[in-house]
């Protein structure tokens, strides 16, 4: 059981009191309370229930206040990035201006760097006409995609047979017959230089050579 003497809530306070002056008034006789008494203890029941009830109310308002806030910040905020986005994109807004604004300067177009040529084009070939071909990266990132191309005469077009995003690749030839290779880097819709040509059965022979590009 809690007592009124006790340091309880304001809201249990606040009925605590209601209910110590209902009893004085109701007991006054018994609890040999002057008129003079009854009307301090009235004024201190009615006094905390005033402040009380005007505090719970200002907080209510707060919290109200508060929310309704944040809303007009979330809609101010989009009506801002609105207009922010209409400057940015004009380009005959100077930059000086932007800053005046608070916001920040034209977007720069990027650019698209290509990708580098393949180095060191290498490979090996079975009695079964199985080409492993390997080169170096040469700095393309993952993802890059290798364009390997292949051509049956020393003096004929390129074409592609295959792609990859290793660093190696497989082919079958026929094994005896001259074939050359080479690799181009592609990335973003951007090309390398080729690299340069790898042959087999050159002459006949069994041996890769590599070729002048």
């Amino acid at each position: 059981m809690s007592y009124i003497t006790e340091n309880l809530q304001d809201g249990e306070f606040n009925s605590a009191l209601a209910n110590f002056n209902a009893v004085c008034i109701a007991n006054a006789a018994t609890l040999a309370l002057t008129p003079s008494d009854l009307t301090a203890i009235a004024a201190a029941a009615t006094g905390f229930n005033t402040t009380y009830n005007a505090a719970t109310a200002a907080k209510a308002s707060a919290k109200n206040s508060v929310e309704a806030k944040d809303l007009q910040k979330k809609s101010s905020r989009a009506t801002v990035n609105k207009y922010a986005k209409l400057f940015r994109a004009n380009q005959a807004v100077p930059d000086n201006l932007l800053d005046s604004l608070m916001l920040p300067h034209h977007k720069t177009p990027g650019t698209k760097t290509p990708p580098t040529t393949p180095l060191d084009l290498t490979g090996s070939a079975d009695g079964n006409g199985v080409v492993s071909l390997k080169w170096k990266r040469n700095g393309n990132i993952a993802g890059t995609q290798f364009l390997i191309e292949t051509r049956i005469d020393p003096a004929g077009p390129w074409t592609i047979s295959g792609s990859t995003t290793q660093a190696k690749f497989t082919y079958q030839a026929t094994p005896g017959v001259y074939i050359a290779f080479r690799v181009t880097a592609v990335r973003r819709e951007l090309s390398s230089l080729p690299s340069f040509p790898y042959a087999f059965w050159e002459n006949g022979g069994e041996m890769g050579l590599q070729l002048a590009a």
